[in-house]
């Protein structure tokens, strides 16, 4: 009897795609929810930015980051320093700080500067940093004198990591710009031909007036175009302050690789606070309820009335995911700091399970078109509160004017490149480089 032999033939093997950045800011309470997620394994995020002024509060946090080999990535707080909304009197009393005024270009020139830069270089070293955010300033104008200066302050603070120890800390370059910059083409050339030999690993897109989360369509349009001109860079490339499904826009279309925002806030940046001279509310709203399914924040009380309006409505809105909320609606609403973190970590991993070039169609097809559905459905809710009724028709027209101007997008203008993605600590230290 002959037996028949059948030769297998090796099949090549598709690369799994790069995955996309998720970084987390972690405002003065944020430690414990953060904490709670760690200690469940819920760390499908690339790190934690920390505000050098909540150091001991945050001790804890960090360690744990550190120790799941999460990036570290310390916020000098420059930026506000300069900025009379910003700068406070824990910032003032930091190593580079300046206790009682705003710091100025001199502070960063000449003997000054080099003192105050390694300041911020022995800060990192000493307490265990991973990445740090170079010191630079917000650019309101093409021409501002802080532009030259934070491109020399960030080859300083290389310089000094390198011959101190701190050769495996990777530069970050957060490039905080008014939203007219970014969409008039001469004027972002020109920031870009300014950034060609800055010494950072990535740059992070901070945009003044976009609108982040709530960022028009025309808005989201203008930043991927305006993203691809940075891509010549070669940097990895996060869009910071930015949430929502705007912020898997811009990854989706590979504007950019990574996105980073707070938790539940800091979707979106406006310096106006930051450059006024009247104090500041010091009051701090609840945590919103996120919804993903309709892409909105809701305030507790508003989310209850949505969940609450119908069967129909607990159905669909309340959160099905069992291993974010056991309990579902209930979970959702008594603990929305971890429902967020964890819907927007899924989100994120989902969206970077496909390859670059079919992403943005299957965004908007797996993710903007059930949204722009189950919003309609929002809308139609019969809730007893005008406010809230008003709010919902609101969202659904925004997304389906997003829906419809992104799927004009892509088919008449389909990404040319797509943004360097940042890389995991685990991935970088497991090639030995920083």
């Amino acid at each position: 009897m002959i037996k028949k032999v059948t030769h297998l033939q090796p099949r090549a093997v598709r690369p799994a795609p790069e995955p996309l950045g998720l970084y987390l800011r972690a405002g003065r309470n944020d430690h414990l929810v953060l904490l709670n997620l760690i200690a469940t394994g819920q760390t499908a995020c690339f790190g934690v930015v920390f505000d050098a002024a909540q150091e001991d509060r945050h001790k804890e946090l960090k360690e744990q980051v550190l120790t799941h080999r999460l990036d570290a990535i310390l916020d000098t707080k420059v930026m506000q320093m300069a900025l009379p909304g910003g700068h406070t009197r824990a910032l003032g009393e930091l190593p580079w700080g300046e206790a009682n005024r705003l710091q100025l270009t001199s502070d960063f020139q000449g003997l000054a500067g080099r003192r105050l830069i390694a300041a911020i270089g022995d800060y990192a070293i000493q307490h265990g940093y991973t990445e740090v955010l170079a010191p630079t300033h917000l650019l309101r104008d093409v021409k501002d004198p802080w532009l030259a200066i934070d491109i020399q302050s960030t080859r300083l603070l290389r310089e000094y990591l390198d011959q101190n120890g701190g050769r495996h800390i990777p530069l970050i370059y957060p490039l905080a710009i008014s939203y007219e910059i970014l969409r008039t083409p001469k004027l972002r050339a020109q920031i870009i031909n300014a950034l060609i030999n800055v010494k950072a690993d990535a740059i992070w897109l901070k945009v003044d007036g976009f609108g982040g989360a709530h960022a028009t369509p025309t808005a989201i349009r203008n930043f991927i175009t305006a993203a691809g001109d940075f891509h010549q860079l070669g940097r990895k490339l996060v869009a910071d302050c930015a949430g929502g499904n705007v912020s898997l826009a811009l990854l989706a279309f590979g504007a950019v690789g990574g996105i980073a925002h707070g938790v539940g806030v800091f979707e979106h940046f406006s310096s106006a606070h930051l450059r006024s001279t009247k104090p500041s509310n010091p009051f701090t709203p609840p945590m919103p309820v996120y919804v993903p399914s309709i892409d909105a924040m809701l305030s507790p009380k508003e989310a209850e009335l949505l969940l609450n309006a119908s069967p129909q409505a607990k159905a669909a809105f309340a959160c099905p995911d069992t291993a974010c909320c056991k309990r579902g609606a209930k979970d959702m609403l008594s603990d929305p700091r971890r429902h967020y973190l964890v819907q927007r970590m899924n989100e994120v991993s989902a969206l970077g399970q496909f390859p670059g070039p079919i992403r943005p169609q299957r965004f908007l097809e797996t993710s903007l078109r059930p949204a722009t559905d189950k919003a309609l459905q929002a809308a139609s809710q019969k809730i007893d509160d005008a406010a809230l009724t008003k709010k919902l028709q609101t969202n659904r027209k925004r997304l389906d004017n997003m829906r419809v101007a992104l799927g004009q997008h892509l088919e008449k203008a389909p990404p040319r490149s797509f943004a360097v993605a940042p890389e995991t600590r685990a991935a970088r230290e497991g090639r030995g480089q920083r």
